[in-house]
């Protein structure tokens, strides 16, 4: 039987890992550890969650009528400290890019709550209303456009802080001049 000098040398390898793994080398170097475990887990971390985004506060589900034609651009939440909502908002929710719905397509609504001023910063402890601006293509950018964006508001308050996500129910957009006529979201003005 002839034995090729790779298929040797593979062995003889295997046969020193084997060695070594068991123990069979060196006797005379024999390591004891006599020092103790002294490290202690002294991690203190708590969460202080500090980004407003990911404080829901508020959940809906948003509705179009069934003659709704336009494509959804983004969804803005937005709070009002007053029902029906009256003059500019005083709080936003993060903005929504693309949303899916449609005529028979509802939206699920999970929204933060941000001052207006600094939208970094959680709304403060009070009393809210949660309001939705659904701006559609061709509609407004910062302002929604009477006859083309849609709108809606829940009469159901939200205190913050909230211990879970207040659900506010359905809100059926409509029309923004439909909405604006009755104190809608900009109250008329």
């Amino acid at each position: 039987m002839k034995f090729d000098k790779t298929i040797m040398l593979a062995c003889v390898l295997a046969l020193f890992g084997a060695f070594a793994a068991f123990g069979c080398g060196d006797d005379d170097a024999a390591v004891t550890d006599a020092g103790t475990d002294s490290g202690t887990d002294t991690d203190t971390d708590t969460d202080t969650d500090t980004d407003a985004d990911a404080d829901i506060v508020a959940t809906a589900t948003l509705t179009v009528p069934d003659d709704f034609a336009a494509t959804p651009d983004r969804i803005q939440p937005v709070f009002y400290s007053s029902y029906p909502p009256v003059g500019m908002p005083i709080g936003v929710g993060t903005a929504i890019p693309a949303p899916a719905i449609g005529p028979g397509v509802p939206f699920e609504l999970s929204t933060n709550a941000v001052t207006l001023a600094d939208q970094t910063v959680a709304l403060g402890a009070g009393d809210y209303y949660l309001s939705v601006v659904l701006y559609v293509e061709g509609g407004g950018t910062m302002l929604p456009i009477p006859g083309v964006d849609w709108a809606g508001s829940s009469d159901t308050m939200i205190t913050i802080p909230v211990d879970a996500p207040v659900d506010v129910g359905d809100i059926e957009l409509a029309l923004y001049e439909d909405v604006i006529g009755d104190a809608g979201v900009d109250g008329g003005n």
